[in-house]
């Protein structure tokens, strides 16, 4: 069974490949960004429940009991740490539902296709780990009972291997990398059954900011993203001409 031990220990393991950057040295504008350590990480996860806590002792006081999401929360944050999906079955419902920028804009259905997602992204940057930013979480309640949280978050490791988009296997579009560090946020959203599982989901990310982030992008004030961004110009007029040229072959 999983208890605070497992937690712990989950915490106190390294995982990200050092040494990290001092900054992000990828073509994000802005200037630069300091990059959280992993010790920075750690203390930073263990705020968040510290400040989850608070949260629900505050739902207690008010007769609202949704102190099964704090352990709901470790479990999950464990076992993505941990790359262990003994603990699906309680997490989720068989038929989850699921959504994710680089799904564009198809639901994942099943509890299958969810964790091969999840291992697209811990494919591509073995040592990925997520961290939640402390104070950012947000609890929903329904009039009649349903639970849903938004939480934001940061992840962090080197991107090494190639990122499988929809549908993610070997016959998917992939984003090649080279090896950079990345760390940067999300936000979840998680809707919940009655059993306490979750059943539909989504993941909301800046797909620009990643890939400028990662390098893979020119910076917004350089030559060739001004360059990518008038080809739009010329897509669409190709469009234009396309949904055109049956009306001229009409008359």
């Amino acid at each position: 069974m999983f208890d605070q031990a497992q937690f712990e220990k989950a915490l106190a393991t390294p995982r990200l490949r050092q040494p990290l950057p001092e900054f992000l040295p990828g073509n994000r504008g802005g200037g630069k960004v300091r990059v959280l350590t992993e010790p920075e990480l750690n203390a930073m996860t263990r705020q968040w429940f510290v400040d989850y806590e608070r949260k629900i002792q505050y739902y207690d006081e008010h007769g609202i009991d949704v102190r099964w999401t704090l352990e709901w929360a470790k479990k999950y944050w464990w076992s993505w740490l941990m790359r262990d999906m003994s603990l699906n079955s309680e997490l989720y419902t068989p038929d989850l539902r699921y959504k994710d920028v680089s799904s564009f804009g198809r639901t994942i259905v099943g509890l299958d296709e969810f964790v091969k997602y999840n291992f697209a992204f811990l494919d591509a940057i073995p040592d990925w780990r997520y961290d939640p930013l402390p104070g950012q979480i947000y609890l929903d309640l329904t009039p009649e009972g349903e639970v849903r949280i938004v939480v934001r978050y940061i992840g962090s490791g080197h991107w090494t291997g190639p990122l499988r988009l929809y549908p993610y296997d070997e016959t998917a579009p992939a984003i090649y990398a080279t090896g950079i560090f990345v760390q940067c946020a999300a936000v979840d959203r998680y809707h919940f059954t009655a059993d306490r599982r979750m059943y539909e989901g989504e993941t909301l990310y800046d797909m620009l900011d990643a890939a400028q982030s990662a390098g893979i992008l020119p910076r917004d004030d350089s030559w060739l993203f001004h360059a990518l961004m008038k080809s739009t110009k010329l897509l669409g007029t190709l469009r234009n001409i396309r949904q055109r040229a049956p009306l001229r072959h009409s008359k």
